[in-house]
């Protein structure tokens, strides 16, 4: 297996026209040992301000504890304890975020300017009750992969989708019902541990996908997204690695325009040798 990964996030079309910034986030990393990719799409709503500032702070913080999770763990212990250690580290990811969060916020607090649009319940608690994570608000989507396994962790909307090497589509993390329409469950929650979900698994896939909801709401069905995926995976499979990055990345302000009109945000892990 020689894994690679990438990740892109571009401001939506919507979001150009308003003058609004991008609130989505991406990372991604991949040395001779791991691959790992990172989603985080920041809240749209009035009352989160500093959805922006939320998204990076997410996705720092799940590649930085993902990375020293792979590096660290028992391969063996965690084959017969996946659900137990993974949720140690959402937990920590969790508890990471909140820290960067609030180092920001002490740093830069809240104008009048940026809580001039906020609801007086917003502003009760983040002005009197310095309760201010949810001004951050995102969801996450990420994934790792070595030689011996993979796994993928998400809280929020947005979805993954896993190729095998025989070419079938799955989406392995399980949807959660609380995301619809415009509600999602989020990193800013206070039940946020109880709402991340996971998989993992021993038999690799040949690509693993995530998309910001940007990406899935350009599409009619998941056939169609799927459709999406099988054109990228062709092109990174007949142009340079750099090259099909960058096709992908003028293609997105395309998607996002005729579509969703939202950020759009993907990243992925590819096994290059299948």
């Amino acid at each position: 297996m020689v894994a690679k990964s990438f990740c892109l996030s571009v401001q939506g079309s919507s979001h150009i026209k308003r003058n609004k910034e991008c609130q989505d986030a991406s990372a991604c990393f991949f040395d001779e040992k791991s691959a790992i990719a990172v989603v985080c799409d920041g809240h749209g709503g009035d009352d989160y301000v500093r959805s922006a500032y939320g998204s990076r702070f997410a996705a720092d913080a799940a590649l930085d504890n993902i990375k020293g999770f792979v590096s660290t763990v028992n391969e063996e212990e965690l084959v017969h304890n996946a659900k137990k250690m993974i949720a140690t580290l959402e937990a920590s990811i969790i508890s990471s975020w909140n820290e960067l969060v609030y180092r920001h916020y002490r740093e830069h607090p809240f104008t009048e300017d940026e809580l001039k649009g906020v609801s007086e319940r917003a502003r009760k608690k983040y002005v009197y009750d310095e309760k201010v994570e949810s001004a951050y608000g995102t969801t996450v989507i990420a994934v790792a992969m070595t030689k011996s396994y993979w796994f993928g962790i998400h809280i929020g909307d947005g979805k993954c989708v896993s190729i095998s090497p025989d070419g079938d589509f799955s989406q392995p993390i399980p949807w959660d019902e609380k995301c619809f329409l415009n509600a999602t469950t989020s990193i800013c929650d206070s039940n946020a541990l109880q709402n991340f979900r996971s998989y993992f698994s021993t038999s690799l896939p040949s690509a693993v996908f995530i998309g910001s909801d940007g990406i899935d709401d350009c599409f009619n069905s998941d056939e169609q997204l799927n459709n999406l995926y099988k054109t990228v995976l062709y092109s990174f499979s007949t142009t340079d690695f750099q090259d099909a990055i960058s096709g992908l990345e003028d293609y997105l302000p395309r998607l996002s325009a005729k579509g969703s009109g939202d950020d759009v945000s993907i990243a992925a892990i590819l096994d290059m040798d299948s």
